[in-house]
């Protein structure tokens, strides 16, 4: 199978914005529950993705070949979806709509949820990397998704390290900035899974 240089392409886009992007929120989200919290929820949640993906690759992936076209298409239309989200929530907040870190501040003030809901943050954040990944894999864009992971792994930790610490203070009260522009990743990456991955 030829390497296909518009997967990726795309491919890398998306999960290099996705994890900077995922980065950067797991420092607001440090200062908003707590280091020792968010890196439990990162834990768990990883676990609990990372099972999601095996099952899939395991059992899923070869019962749902037939249907592949709308999975990738299913995918790409909840990119598209989640981006425009985070779009309108910062255009919300901007226009003072919305409050910023009202949803998080929330999840803050209840004991039940203080240890639960950085695990549910960093698994919708997580998922959003899985549902850019199904549509490669499933499709057998396996080079192109691999060598795009490590590449955007590799970009994304450097920044963290280069630039992550000096940052910190001024990522408070913003993450509809960092979501809006994932939300824009997201978008255009789901427009090119729709259209071109096959």
């Amino acid at each position: 199978m030829n390497f296909d240089i518009i997967i990726f392409a795309t491919a890398l886009y998306a999960l290099t914005t996705e994890t900077i992007e995922d980065s950067f929120v797991l420092i607001i989200y440090q200062i908003t529950f707590g280091k020792k919290t968010v890196i439990y929820g990162l834990v768990f949640a990883s676990i609990t993705v990372a099972s999601i993906l095996a099952v899939l690759v395991i059992y899923g992936i070869p019962n749902i070949e037939a249907y592949s076209e709308y999975v990738v298409k299913g995918s790409g239309i909840f990119l598209i979806g989640l981006g425009g989200y985070w779009v309108i929530r910062f255009l919300l907040v901007k226009t003072g709509t919305l409050k910023e870190e009202s949803e998080e501040s929330e999840l803050k003030q209840k004991s039940i949820t203080k240890s639960f809901a950085p695990f549910m943050m960093v698994f919708v954040e997580l998922l959003e990397i899985l549902a850019i990944l199904i549509p490669f894999v499933l499709t057998n864009h396996i080079i192109e998704t691999s060598l795009s992971v490590v590449v955007s792994i590799g970009i994304s930790v450097v920044l963290m390290f280069v630039i992550g610490g000096r940052l910190r203070s001024k990522f408070e009260n913003k993450l509809s900035q960092v979501k809006m522009f994932a939300g824009m990743a997201l978008i255009l990456s789901g427009v090119i899974i729709i259209l071109h991955v096959k």
